[in-house]
């Protein structure tokens, strides 16, 4: 399989996309795998896999019922402010499969457990995730694992298989358990806190150690800070040009920065004995026992500590604000936590806060990190009972399916329990609950973020108590990740 990018030539009119890293290295198309030159008959069968990155959206969606909603934003103001309300809309008039247009992107809006199933498992790989995210994720990380389709995706997954073996995971709890620690020490200090900036710096300060295994203090904690929020603001800019004192030339930079941070750091992970991530992938190397080519290394550790970063964030801010307006919830996790009888959490313990657990994965049911999926589809094919063309965009909110009635009681009630093995109803159907995604995109951090997650509550819970004030109510946001806009917590240590 050639890399993704890799085209023999751009027509004129056609979207271009540059010769990545690993090719550009190769005087000739070479295969991925055993970095052997491709005879003719597999070069032109290969070149021939990668057209469809050359095509354009189509738009051609008419015999499909839906709505374009306003000119030029569609049904983009609903997406940002009302999703589940809109996917629910749609529903009701339309059923699981039915024409959308967000913004520019015009397109198909998919619900339902069996859709999701079909085309996260994509047994005839039609439903391209690089493409589907290349006009959006695909502006500021481009290369990331997410934004891989197939044989590649599968390639270049083994960067990250030795940061993710169990053997390791073990080394990550002790080294974010100071961090948490030092944390929750200056929080202390403040009656009150504003929940989201306090997690996120503390995320941020994790994530440096962890993912990268650097320090994040003073100034180069402020400039990752700087260029991830920049990235963020970028995302959801309007204007998607590099215009002064745009968001989206900001984020460009942002983007900037951290190849320039990474790349400097690579050469000096090359051969060293770090326990963390970059330089686990720094040293993964290929069956023919090649180093992989920088640049996809850069590519996968900034989109790793973005998605990490910012799907942790937003799964706490939730976690910690219906367990402060329900106190009760908060009795239990504390109980739970005490039960161990121990003032460090290690690797070994994490099995045993079942109802942490329960609390975390009842967040994301609610909350979805990513609460928007999406692919494009490679070759036509039927959806309900549409003909859907090649080359389409597929919009794919995972909280419809996450409050669907037909396989969740009380869908809208915060209720832990539904996850106990006596109901387990994430288990009606194997697509009802799928906030990590599915198939081969399975996100290959989950159990990383359940990791920290579990972490940071099971100290947070020993050392305060904690409340919203007397008259909070929440005013939840889907982007650019799902959190409260503001989420003010009164804090008391436990003594």
């Amino acid at each position: 399989m050639l890399c993704h990018d890799f085209t023999p030539y751009a027509a004129k009119g056609e979207r271009h996309r540059q010769p990545c890293a690993y090719m550009r290295t190769m005087a000739a198309p070479r295969c991925v795998a055993t970095g052997r030159l491709l005879p003719n008959y597999l070069q032109e069968r290969e070149m021939t896999s990668q057209a469809y990155k050359q095509e354009p959206d189509n738009r051609d969606l008419d015999h499909i019922p839906g709505s374009d909603g306003l000119p030029y934003f569609g049904r983009g103001l609903d997406a940002v402010f009302r999703l589940k309300d809109l996917a629910d809309e749609h529903y009701r008039k339309w059923g699981e499969v039915s024409r959308i247009k967000i913004l520019d992107q015009r397109g198909v809006l998919v619900l339902g457990a069996d859709n999701y199933q079909r085309i996260y498992l994509d047994r005839d790989k039609n439903f391209s995730a690089e493409m589907g995210y290349d006009a959006n994720l695909g502006q500021f990380y481009k290369g990331g694992l997410l934004l891989r389709d197939f044989e590649e995706h599968k390639f270049q997954r083994r960067i990250m298989q030795s940061a993710f073996k169990t053997a390791v995971m073990g080394n990550y709890v002790a080294e974010m358990n100071p961090i948490i620690e030092a944390h929750l020490d200056s929080w202390s200090q403040h009656g009150r806190i504003e929940f989201g900036a306090s997690i996120k710096e503390l995320l941020l300060a994790v994530g440096a150690r962890v993912f990268i295994g650097v320090e994040a203090s003073g100034a180069e904690a402020e400039a990752l800070n700087r260029a991830f929020t920049d990235i963020n603001e970028g995302l959801v800019g309007q204007v998607k040009k590099e215009l002064p004192f745009t968001k989206f030339r900001k984020g460009k930079q942002g983007e900037r920065f951290l190849a320039r941070y990474f790349a400097e750091l690579i050469p000096r992970r090359r051969g060293s004995d770090g326990t963390d991530m970059l330089t686990y992938m720094c040293n993964e190397k290929q069956e023919d026992g090649r180093f992989f080519d920088e640049q996809d290394i850069i590519a996968h550790a900034s989109f790793l500590l973005f998605a990490a970063h910012d799907t942790t964030t937003s799964v706490l801010n939730h976690l910690v604000m219906y367990s402060a307006m329900d106190p009760s919830w908060q009795r239990k996790m504390r109980a739970e936590v005490e039960s161990l009888g121990k003032d460090t959490l290690e690797y070994e313990d994490l099995a045993s806060l079942e109802l942490i657990d329960r609390c975390f994965h009842e967040c994301l049911r609610l909350h979805p990190s990513v609460p928007l999926m999406t692919r494009r589809t490679i070759r036509e094919c039927e959806l309900g009972a549409y003909t859907i063309p090649p080359n389409t965009m597929l919009f794919l909110p995972p909280m419809f399916n996450h409050r669907d009635p037909r396989y969740w009681s009380n869908p809208d009630q915060f209720d832990p329990d539904r996850f106990l093995p006596e109901r387990a109803e994430h288990k009606q159907h194997s697509f009802c609950y799928h906030p990590f995604g599915g198939g081969a995109h399975k996100c290959i951090g989950m159990h990383f973020a359940v990791m920290l997650a579990k972490a940071f509550m099971f100290q947070f819970l020993k050392r305060f108590d904690y409340q919203t004030p007397k008259g909070f109510k929440p005013r939840l946001l889907w982007v650019p990740l799902p959190k409260p806009a503001r989420l003010p917590l009164d804090i008391s240590p436990r003594h």
